[in-house]
């Protein structure tokens, strides 16, 4: 499925609490937030339905303190926007008849208001609240907040939207007042049925006006967050969708996992001033403008992903807790790589360090494609486009013990793509070993028949102890030559070939007596093509 494109909008900075690190809270204790009026709310809304996006947010301040709020709602579920997020401190919806009047805004429930259409007929709203807890206990949540009663408030909402059956997730703003509480959140949020924690290091850029003490008093040692955040997820059951915003990964590269550093594509439409709205930003490449990165960070097996620290943050520790991680750390840290990628990059980094291309290919760049693949791209006029994903997830034209190797693209002259695979497989050998290996036959063409035994030998490798080094194609793609080595050094052959339309075969060994082991990956290798149905008319080595 397509991620959904989103857009998330501020309906004023308006709020009923005064967290210590927010600029609502700050705009409205000094009088500056105003209602918004609904007209220009409206007419981005309108627009951004119009733009394609089919996810919006709606965000504060507080937004249901608006008094259009409700009208905000209507509009979104009549433009037909897939999922409305209520993003709420949960003040107001502490009474449950607020949130009935929420959900009879969007077409459900028992209040849903008059119309000639029937329900069934009337647009409905798909809704997740997404609740504002700013601690896991009630002394974090209301240090934080500084407005009593916010918590049990808070908690009562999320009773509410849950007897309702509607979406519950949770965001955290990580501070000094609250950090220390977050291992408590699996007992908090687990029995109320949320789906979702969201945790985020303070940005000092939208804590409004701040002076150097409040900052210290706001912002946390990054390693001191380490001890509870991982406490916190070893509390919740595998597969919780916990994640933690903006931590560099090297502080706690066991958490690597849960962190990220920006999200899917969102436009923000942003309180500019008093009472008018902003055009829509790209919000993650706005977020990075106050980041840097320390010179080592170039070294990291997570600089791709990583876009750096707040420099307030840098300011007011220095850098010193920002070790690159080395594939070596890595692998400890993640030994079932959970973070594919990222262990299939640096690995890739390594392979072509120093790599020059065949011709016609000019230079060679890496990509992380999501948390599932990595793309090798031999740069061209047509360019060939390898990806390795995780080998669970397709056979592809080659495979090592974790990961496939497939084409993703390639140029249409065949000569051009058998060098740009050939040299990208022996650049691969010197750090992997391969199952089964990239061949000419990936880039060549083969008769069917010769293809067909090739490939049920590919899903059937390995062979013992032999390794399969390469696949050539030989007599215009009637004959396919599979070389393979034993573990002294010993290589041995299996030819695969058609005459009279009936597929034939065989193999040879090097001089003298082979060893057990060509012997026994010999008869692997034969027993396999029997076993198909299309075994070469040869006798197995004794």
């Amino acid at each position: 499925m397509e991620p959904k494109t989103q857009v998330e909008i501020q309906l004023g900075h308006m709020c009923n609490n005064r967290c210590v690190f927010c600029v609502s809270g700050q705009e409205t204790a000094l009088g500056r937030a105003r209602p918004l009026p609904l007209a220009p709310i409206l007419e981005q809304i309108r627009a951004a339905r119009a733009a394609g996006h089919s996810k919006i947010t709606l965000l504060g301040g507080e937004p249901t303190l608006q008094p259009a709020f409700l009208d905000v709602v209507r509009e979104s579920v009549a433009l037909g926007f897939e999922e409305i997020v209520i993003f709420t401190n949960g003040v107001k919806t502490a009474r449950a008849a607020f949130v009935d009047e929420i959900l009879a805004a969007g077409g459900l429930g028992a209040e849903l208001g008059s119309s000639e259409r029937s329900p069934q007929q009337r647009p409905r709203g798909n809704f997740t609240f997404r609740f504002s807890i700013q601690g896991a206990t009630e002394e974090a949540h209301e240090r934080t907040t500084r407005k009593d009663g916010s918590f049990a408030r808070i908690v009562q909402s999320m009773h509410h939207v849950r007897a309702r059956g509607q979406r519950l997730t949770v965001n955290m703003c990580v501070v000094q007042s609250n950090h220390e509480s977050v291992d408590a959140f699996p007992d908090l949020l687990l029995p109320l049925g949320v789906s979702q924690l969201h945790l985020d290091m303070v940005r000092p850029l939208d804590a409004g006006v701040r002076t150097e003490a409040e900052f210290a008093a706001m912002i946390p040692r990054y390693r001191s967050l380490v001890g509870p955040l991982e406490r916190m997820v070893s509390g919740f059951p595998e597969g919780f969708d916990v994640n933690i915003g903006n931590l560099p990964y090297c502080v706690a590269p066991e958490l690597a996992p849960f962190i990220h550093h920006d999200g899917e594509k969102t436009m923000t439409i942003a309180v500019d001033g008093d009472k008018t709205l902003s055009k829509p930003w790209d919000k993650y490449l706005v977020k990075r403008r106050d980041k840097s990165k320390p010179a080592g960070c170039a070294t990291c097996v997570f600089d791709a992903r990583c876009n750096g620290i707040f420099e307030t943050y840098r300011e007011m520790y220095g850098d010193e807790e920002f070790v690159p991680v080395t594939p070596e750390r890595l692998a400890t840290a993640d030994p079932g790589r959970k973070l594919f990628s990222v262990h299939a990059r640096a690995l890739v980094a390594r392979a072509f360090a120093g790599f020059v291309p065949p011709k016609p290919f000019s230079r060679v760049t890496l990509t992380e494609l999501g948390e599932r693949a990595v793309e090798v791209r031999l740069e061209g006029d047509e360019s060939l486009v390898v990806t390795l994903r995780p080998r669970s997830e397709g056979e592809g034209i080659a495979a090592t013990d974790w990961f496939s190797v497939g084409i993703a693209a390639a140029p249409a002259d065949r000569a051009a793509t058998r060098a740009g695979l050939l040299a990208i497989g022996e650049r691969l050998s010197g750090h992997v070993t391969f199952v089964h290996p990239i061949g000419e036959d990936a880039a060549l063409p083969l008769l069917r028949s010769v293809a067909a035994r090739t490939q049920l030998l590919r899903r059937r490798a390995p062979f013992g102890a032999l390794a399969w080094k390469d696949v050539r194609v030989l007599s215009e793609g009637r004959r396919a030559e599979l070389g393979f080595e034993a573990p002294s050094g010993e290589r041995a052959w299996v030819w695969l070939g058609e005459t009279n339309g009936k597929p034939v075969g065989g193999y040879r060994v090097g001089e003298g007596q082979p060893s057990a082991e060509v012997i026994e990956g010999l008869r692997a290798v034969l027993g396999a093509l029997s076993s198909g149905g299309s075994g070469p008319r040869a006798t197995p080595p004794t």
